[in-house]
């Protein structure tokens, strides 16, 4: 992983999309962008949700595409992405501004990424980064610095 968790790169602000599949595809593209998953991966997330119900919505407010391993990640993987317009994905009973979507090439590569999740929603924090416009404040907020 980088020094900071997120980058020009692998995110983008204030996103407009079509509904649940557009945003996830969106996101999802970062992660392709940069060499982490293949073009499948977006795909196999949406097949997901709509055999598993919204998994990836894992607080108000909040969602983390992701997939196996063995459905498309090439690398480990983050790229985050705020809405313009908040989407509800598949029967989840509250809207999704901010997407967090990451790839994993084992069950626990990825660890970090999800222990800095977690921080975002234990710390309340899903408001502000779905307001933001600046990768420097979202990387000070998060504590994305890494040594």
């Amino acid at each position: 992983m980088n020094e900071s968790y997120f980058t020009e790169d692998n995110v983008q602000f204030n996103v407009e999309v079509k509904d649940w599949k557009d945003a996830i595809y969106k996101g999802v593209a970062l992660l392709r962008k940069n060499g982490f998953v293949t073009a499948e991966y977006a795909t196999e997330v949406i097949n997901n949700v709509k055999k598993y119900g919204p998994y990836i919505v894992i607080s108000p407010g909040i969602a983390i595409p992701h997939t196996r391993p063995e459905n498309g990640a090439l690398a480990v993987g983050v790229s985050l992405m705020t809405l313009k317009n908040p989407v509800y994905i598949k029967d989840s009973p509250s809207p999704v501004k901010v997407m967090i979507s990451f790839s994993a090439t084992d069950n626990e590569q990825h660890l970090e990424i999800i222990k800095m999740i977690v921080r975002i929603v234990e710390d309340g924090l899903i408001d502000k980064i779905s307001s933001m416009h600046s990768i420097d404040d979202l990387n000070h907020l998060i504590g994305g610095e890494r040594a």
